[in-house]
């Protein structure tokens, strides 16, 4: 896939900006997260049909989309979209595309449903996209150790699990292509989860 100037100077800025994110305990909302949500929002992207410019606003969004957690852990999707602001207004981003921007990483925001516009359909299904994947009991795991990290609390297994299974079973995949090609496997691993849960209560 072919990425622009600025995705691949921001890409390199990005990537400095997360590298120490880490070692701070950020098990989850790491580099590895931001880049795999840039190359599914990408491949997404390109699937669903955005133009090159529209393509171009959502691998920028993908980017920046977790960059707050530098300056705090809770409620920092502004923040995600201010650090994004001040970089492309001096790289001389139209501020058009940057308002763009700023609101594609908003709808990153959990809280938010029903995104209705395709980059916040497209960016959401990315940051998402290990509710569909093999890796989604992994991830879980590695985001409670995050949580536990940053927070100083213990979390049962067992709260955990029923959480985890609260929260995923109001969510849904927004673009066709996530729905066609991810779609049988979140909802195994809902079942998965369910039978996880079931099975701790009668242990």
């Amino acid at each position: 896939m072919q990425y622009s100037d600025i995705v691949l100077k921001a890409k390199e800025y990005v990537i400095w900006l997360l590298k120490d994110l880490e070692s701070k305990w950020y098990t989850y909302h790491n580099l590895d997260h931001t880049l795999h949500v840039f190359d599914q929002a990408s491949y997404l992207a390109e699937k669903e049909g955005l133009n090159e410019e529209l393509q171009e606003i959502v691998q920028l969004a993908a980017l920046f989309h977790d960059t707050g957690f530098i300056k705090q852990y809770d409620k920092n999707e502004p923040i995600w979209a201010q650090i994004a602001e001040e970089w492309l207004r001096k790289q001389w981003y139209p501020e058009d595309k940057i308002d763009l921007v700023k609101q594609t990483i908003l709808a990153t925001d959990p809280s938010l449903q029903n995104p209705d516009n395709k980059l916040a359909k497209i960016i959401k299904d990315a940051d998402l996209d290990n509710l569909g994947s093999k890796e989604f009991m992994w991830c879980s795991l590695k985001l409670k150790q995050e949580l536990e990290n940053i927070k100083w609390l213990q979390i049962s297994t067992d709260d955990w699990l029923k959480n985890t299974y609260k929260f995923i079973s109001w969510l849904e995949f927004y673009t066709d292509t996530q729905k066609k090609e991810k779609w049988p496997i979140f909802e195994e691993n809902k079942r998965k989860l369910k039978e996880m849960i079931k099975d701790d209560d009668n242990g």
